[in-house]
């Protein structure tokens, strides 16, 4: 018996010191971005100086980087290209550039095989799904790597707590 409770004690503390905390932004409830334990991570200062490197931990107040430590109060903006979830400007954006290609395509294949003598491309409907397929792209594409950490909160978090996500 006392072998038993010295196993379940073991195997317990083995998988607290083996767990990898995980640094979230949390808007409202909601996880902006997610970082590991390893990851490489940019943030930009309120003095304007940069910082960058793998992250080898995180603590309740502090990135520690190889060869550097910042704290949560000194960030200003954190680079998140990659850990965040597409926003509505995204979807829509994507929506309008392949509408543009699709109005397009449409068009074309009802110009070659449905409508007699008629060839080439139809102005108007270039400069519709032109426009379509511009909008969307600056829709998608223009968004700036950081987030500024104003309204949001940064929290390293454990695997027990519920934003906690295995990867």
């Amino acid at each position: 018996m006392h072998r038993y409770i010295l196993c379940v004690i073991i195997l317990l503390l083995a998988r607290e010191a083996n767990s990898q905390h995980q640094l979230v932004l949390l808007k409202r409830g909601d996880v902006v971005a997610r970082f590991q334990v390893g990851d490489y991570v940019k943030c930009k200062l309120r003095n304007n100086e940069v910082k960058e490197g793998m992250a080898l931990r995180y603590t309740d107040t502090a990135i520690i980087l190889r060869g550097d430590t910042i704290p949560f109060f000194s960030v200003y903006k954190i680079h998140v290209k990659g850990k965040r979830k597409p926003d509505l400007r995204y979807k829509l954006g994507t929506i309008l550039m392949i509408g543009g290609v699709g109005y397009f395509t449409i068009d074309q294949v009802n110009t070659l095989f449905f409508v007699e003598g008629q060839s080439g491309i139809d102005e108007g409907v270039a400069i519709t799904s032109a426009s379509l397929v511009a909008t969307g792209a600056a829709l998608r594409f223009i968004r700036s790597p950081y987030v500024k950490t104003r309204g949001l909160s940064i929290r390293t978090i454990a695997p027990d707590s519920r934003y906690y996500r295995y990867e």
